[in-house]
Parts: structure tokens; C-alpha cells; sequence
């Protein structure tokens, strides 16, 4: 049964990256695999069935990371939360499912990205402000959106990297983009852009 599942994730992530979701089609998919089409639909109504089965398997998982790990703690020594916190966590998992992971995060077709994103809000909104200094007057709905959003963006463009960074060397960057303001991010763009000396 794992030898089948692991044949067929392979070769859905082969077709979809080859011909798109909307053209893919159960005869692909078992042909790709070498498995009976008996065997596929034992297990699956039909290609739809098959990626919402990846979809809440990934987002089941990332929902179990947010509930056992807590929420790293902005502003403190990198050391301190490094590996016992749910973003890390969630890097780490995300590396080991980088492939469909990447694909699913991309896929018009599928609504993991959303899901995702909605855990992610989730997790913001029953966090602990790390300061009283907040600016009233800016609507909440769009600081949400930046946040998350950011999140997704930062999380699909490392999984696309190659080769993909580390989950160390990504939550590295996730954390330290976190204490950095937007003018502070342009100008380490720009610099990267200038002639050197």
C-alpha cells in the first residue's frame, strides 16, 4: 500500500509539472505509476479526490505543527526558540514534502495555498502583540493580509529556489525579514544591484 501511494504521489507530481492539473487525466496517472486503475480508484473517486487527499494531508500536518510547537517569539535571541517553535517546525516539514509541497502551493487547481494561509492567520490573530507601539488607525484586515501573504510568498519562492535552502538557513531568513522594515529590505536590494567598487 506505501509502495503504491509513494509511485502514485511521484508520478502525480510528474504530470501536473509536465502537462498542468486540468490535463491530467486517471489513465496518466496509473499508466505513470504502473499501477491498475482498479488500484487507483479502490483508494480514490477520481484526480480531484487524489489532490484534495494531498491538500489535507499537508495542511492536517501544519495544523498539528501550530498546535504542538509555540509561536517564536519575534525579537528574541535567534538561539533561544531555534528549533522548539512552529514556524521552524513547519520549515522542516515543509522541506521533507518540498516537492508537492512546491507543486500544490503553485497549482491554480488547488486550494492549499488558502488553507495554508488561513492557519497561518489563525496562529497571528491568537499570538501575544510583542509591543504596545501600534499605529490605530491602520486597518487590521490589510495588516493580516501583508503578514500572511508574506508569509506564503517567502515560503512558495524557497521551495522554487535551486537548490532548495536548508530549513535552518530558510527559518534564518523568515526570522531575520521579520525585524527588518520595508525601507530596510529595499535598500539591501538596491545594494545588491549597485556596482561594486
Amino acid at each position: 500500500m506505501l509502495e503504491t501511494e509513494i509511485k502514485l504521489q511521484k508520478a502525480f507530481i510528474t504530470l501536473v509539472h509536465q502537462r498542468g492539473f486540468d490535463h491530467l487525466s486517471v489513465q496518466q496517472l496509473t499508466q505513470t505509476a504502473a499501477i491498475s486503475r482498479g488500484t487507483f480508484y479502490l483508494h480514490y473517486l477520481d484526480k480531484y479526490d487524489l489532490l484534495a487527499h494531498y491538500e489535507n494531508s499537508i495542511v492536517t500536518d501544519i495544523a498539528d505543527i501550530f498546535r504542538r510547537y509555540p509561536k517564536p517569539v519575534q525579537h528574541a535571541p535567534k538561539a533561544a526558540d531555534a528549533e522548539n517553535n512552529a514556524f521552524y517546525q513547519l520549515f522542516k516539514y515543509l522541506y521533507h514534502q518540498r516537492d508537492l509541497a512546491a507543486l500544490l502551493l503553485n497549482e491554480p487547481a488547488s486550494q492549499m495555498g488558502t488553507k495554508v494561509k488561513e492557519l497561518i492567520s489563525s496562529v497571528l490573530i491568537s499570538a501575544t502583540p510583542q509591543s504596545a507601539d501600534t499605529v490605530h488607525d491602520f486597518p487590521p484586515a490589510f495588516a493580516q493580509e501583508i503578514v500572511t501573504k508574506g508569509i506564503i510568498d517567502l515560503i512558495i519562492f524557497w521551495l522554487h529556489q535551486e537548490p532548495v535552502l536548508s530549513p535552518k538557513a530558510a527559518y534564518w531568513i523568515f526570522q531575520t525579514s521579520r525585524d527588518l522594515t520595508p525601507a530596510q529590505l529595499s535598500n539591501i536590494v538596491i545594494r545588491s544591484h549597485q556596482p561594486r567598487a
